[in-house]
Formats: structure tokens, C-alpha cells, sequence
């Protein structure tokens, strides 16, 4: 742990971890939130993942110019923006639901706040490697923040099963709009961010800019397995806990995806501790690996109890995948680019979450639908798997750059 403590004594990183965890708790919350919101709406699961879709489209859209914008200028600029931006698009989204509106204006409300969605996650990504540039500290600091945006997922989601007891969905969507506002403004703020400068003398990105370096197309394939299984849990966790409850199961879903974070949590600090001597392509097979066979027991799960073992056993693995992934983007993206390289992350992970809660939202109204969500998210994820151990490949070559 002497290398978090390292690590939290670096200028600015406290209110560069406190201000993100805050700032993105949102981001664990809104998911499940517009799923509830738009299912109770609609009375439809295959609405609600339509509309969890096209949120997370929109912000795959939007990020990498947004990304590209904090590259060329600064990230706290675009972080005040968006950090308005998106309380004000909360209020569309209650407005169309508290007026009965129909499905279409649901996903149009839906997209925007999908679009003002701050870019926390890339401009802190960003930022922990510049301060940690040259140092031994870059690895645990990268574990720290996976590990942190993974508690994201655990509080989100316990936040909302919580408010779930007392109050409504809308209620919740209210919370995530403080904390948004709230915690992106202390991370612009911050001293970290506001020492971030753009490089100069640096080729400006064009066309689809570090999206295409070499090894970034594989990475960016295997991410997607992974992020189209995170769209499908998504789903398949509030029908599972609706099935087993006879309706009312927010505050079930809740705990359930909360304690999936928890694994995950676990997982991710243990692993931030650890040097290992295998390549990063190696340990991020393996971490996915584990994670599709995780993800496989779901769909054999007959209770919520075993269900909940499960998630908190199959997470474990889950925040040092996403480690691997973020210490190779580090190590792949062009000088200059860095962050519209993690908002290409964010992008491709958004757009196939949301493929993923669309397929779900269609097969978790069938018969044995919610196993069969769960098995389709295990093969996707051991694709990726399968795919970031291939020899030889271009990811293997990049991956042995100095960060």
C-alpha cells in the first residue's frame, strides 16, 4: 500500500481522485436510472435498453471531440461546460417522463444527456500520466483510478437501490445531477488539471487521430467485447432481480450491480499492489479470461442470494482487466494525443455498452432470456480475450514502450 500512499502525496491528487469519484458517480448511476425511468414509463424493457442505448451512442459521438478539444486547448474548459451542461440535460429527461411522452421523445432526452456527459474519466486518465510521466508511480496510479471509477459502479448503483426505498428513480436522477456538477467542477479546479498544458511542437490530430495508431485498433476490438458484456449485465440484472422479486426490484438491481463493483474494487486494489513480470497483453488475456467465466455462472444462477456471491466472486478480476487496458493506452497514444486517445477508449466502450443494452432489452422478454443475455456477455468477453493473446500481434509490439 506504500505505493498508494505515494501516490495520494502527489501535487493535486486529492482533489483529483475525490473530485472524479463524485463527479462520476453519475456515470454508475444514469445507466440503470434511465433504465427504470423509461421502464416504468413505458412498461417496456426493450424501450428502456433503447433508450440506455442511445445515451451511451451519443456520448461515443461527442467524446472524442471533446477529447480532441482538451488536447488542442485544455481539459478544465471543456469539464465547466459540460459540468452544466448536463444537470440541465437531467431536467429534459424528468420533464418528458413526469409529462407521459412517448418513446421517441424519451430517447431523444435520453441522447442528450448522453452528449453532456462531462469527460471525466479520459481528462483524469490523461492528467494521473502526466504527473506520474517518468516515474515508477504511473502503474499504481493508473490501478488507483480504474479501481476508483470502479467504486463508481459499486456507490452508483447502491445510491440508487437506497433512494429506490424512499423515493422515486427521479429522485435519484436529481442526485446524479449535484454530484455531476459538483465533483467535475473540483476536478477543473484542481490543481492537477489546471497544470496540464498541450504539448507543443506535436502533430495536431486529424481524421480519426489516434484511433488508428499502431495497436490501437486491437485494443480498442477487445475493449468492446468486454464493454458489450458491461451493456447486457446492465439489463439482465434489473430483469433477473424483477423475476425474482414479482416487480418491484430497483433496490435489488441496486445491491446486485453494487456488489459486482465491490468484487471489482477488491480485485483492482490487490491487483495495484502487484508487479508482475508477464506483458500487459498477456495479463489482460488472462484478466479477460476470468472475467467471461465469471460472467458464464450468471446464466446458471437459480437465487438472488447465489447471484449475489457470484457477482461479488465474478468483479474480481474486472478492475485489473480495465487497469491493463488503461496502462496500454498510456503506452500506444501518439505524444499530444493522450487525451482523445482515452476518449476513443471511452467511445468504443459506450457504443458497445449500448449495443449490448439494446440486445439485452430484446432478449430479457423471451423465455430463458436473462441466461441467455448472461451467455452471450461470456462469449463476447472471452473474444476479447482470445483476442489480446494472438502472438506476435501489433498490441504485443506497442505494449513494450516506455510510458
Amino acid at each position: 500500500m506504500n505505493r498508494y500512499a505515494e501516490v495520494w502525496r502527489l501535487p493535486g491528487a486529492k482533489s483529483l481522485l475525490i473530485g472524479s469519484i463524485l463527479g462520476r458517480l453519475p456515470v454508475g448511476m444514469a445507466p440503470l436510472l434511465l433504465v427504470l425511468l423509461v421502464e416504468g414509463a413505458t412498461g417496456s424493457y426493450a424501450a428502456a435498453g433503447v433508450a440506455s442505448a442511445v445515451y451511451a451512442v451519443a456520448n461515443a459521438i461527442v467524446g472524442p471531440v471533446l477529447g480532441r478539444i482538451a488536447d488542442r486547448f485544455r481539459p478544465a474548459p471543456v469539464l465547466v461546460g459540460t459540468a452544466v451542461a448536463w444537470p440541465l440535460a437531467t431536467v429534459a429527461v424528468l420533464v418528458a417522463v413526469a409529462a407521459g411522452a412517448a418513446a421517441p421523445v424519451l430517447w431523444a432526452v435520453s441522447a442528450l444527456l448522453g452528449a453532456c456527459l462531462p469527460p471525466l474519466t479520459a481528462t483524469v486518465r490523461s492528467v494521473w500520466a502526466e504527473i506520474t510521466a517518468g516515474t515508477p508511480l504511473r502503474e499504481p496510479a493508473l490501478a488507483l483510478e480504474t479501481t476508483a471509477f470502479e467504486l463508481v459502479f459499486v456507490l452508483g448503483p447502491m445510491v440508487v437501490g437506497a433512494l429506490a426505498v424512499f423515493t422515486a428513480p427521479a429522485v435519484s436522477l436529481v442526485v446524479a445531477a449535484v454530484l455531476a456538477l459538483g465533483g467535475t467542477l473540483a476536478v477543473a479546479a484542481g490543481r492537477a488539471t489546471r497544470g496540464w498544458r498541450p504539448e507543443t511542437g506535436r502533430p495536431v490530430a486529424r481524421g480519426l487521430g489516434p484511433a488508428v495508431a499502431l495497436g490501437m485498433p486491437l485494443l480498442l476490438a477487445v475493449s468492446s467485447g468486454l464493454a458489450f458484456a458491461f451493456g447486457i449485465v446492465g439489463v439482465a440484472i434489473p430483469a433477473f432481480a424483477a423475476e425474482r422479486t414479482g416487480g418491484d426490484a430497483d433496490g435489488l438491481a441496486g445491491l446486485l450491480l453494487g456488489l459486482w463493483g465491490v468484487g471489482s474494487v477488491t480485485g483492482g486494489l490487490w491487483y495495484g499492489t502487484r508487479q508482475f513480470r508477464r506483458s500487459l497483453p498477456t495479463q489482460w488475456a488472462l484478466a479477460l479470461g476470468a472475467v467471461a467465466a465469471g460472467l458464464a455462472t450468471l446464466a446458471l444462477v437459480p437465487s438472488a442470494g447465489l447471484m449475489a456471491v457470484a457477482l461479488l466472486v465474478g468483479g474480481l478480476c474486472l478492475a485489473p482487466a480495465l487497469t491493463v487496458e488503461n496502462a496500454l493506452v498510456s503506452r500506444i497514444a501518439p505524444a499530444g494525443m493522450v487525451n482523445e486517445a482515452y476518449t476513443w477508449v471511452a467511445t468504443v466502450v459506450f457504443a458497445a455498452s449500448a449495443a449490448g443494452a439494446a440486445v439485452a432489452g430484446v432478449l430479457v422478454e423471451q423465455e430463458s432470456g436473462v441466461a441467455l443475455a448472461f451467455t452471450l456477455a461470456a462469449l463476447t468477453t472471452a473474444a476479447g480475450a482470445v483476442a489480446a493473446a494472438i502472438p506476435r500481434s501489433a498490441l504485443r509490439r506497442v505494449s513494450t514502450r516506455t510510458a
